[in-house]
């Protein structure tokens, strides 16, 4: 039900530990119509484990515009914005995701289903 940089409901993603990434999000049902996402939410987790409780990233457009930014509702479109002090402190290795959108009237669904967020050592460390 969605695009995600890579537009795929899967996706792997590769960060640099430290690095600021924007991720597009288009958002779609099913029959790939557009969804308006006009007083929607949507929310990115990231774990080390699925079974984990705490997420070691967590993005929600309830949070303010510097975390998701929900720029273009009615052509379903959303930024979702990882800082660097997202990844700085993380661990080289593979994680989890996913990204979910909860509609006005309390519809909930995966927009990217469990992925791999994977983060790498960067040559040069910026504090």
């Amino acid at each position: 039900m969605s695009q995600f940089g890579i537009t795929q409901p899967r996706n792997t993603v590769t960060l640099i530990r430290g690095e600021s990434k924007t991720f597009q999000l288009e958002v779609k049902d099913p029959a790939l119509v557009i969804v308006d996402l006009t007083n929607a939410r949507v929310l990115m987790s990231v774990k080390k484990q699925i079974t984990d409780k705490l997420s070691v990233i967590f993005k929600d457009s309830i949070n303010g515009v510097s975390e998701v930014d929900i720029d273009e509702p009615k052509a379903g479109r959303a930024k979702i914005f990882v800082l660097p002090g997202d990844t700085r402190s993380m661990d080289v290795g593979e994680y989890v995701f996913d990204v979910w959108v909860v509609l006005p009237g309390g519809k909930q669904h995966p927009v990217v289903t469990r992925s791999t967020f994977e983060i790498v050592a960067g040559v040069t460390v910026i504090n």
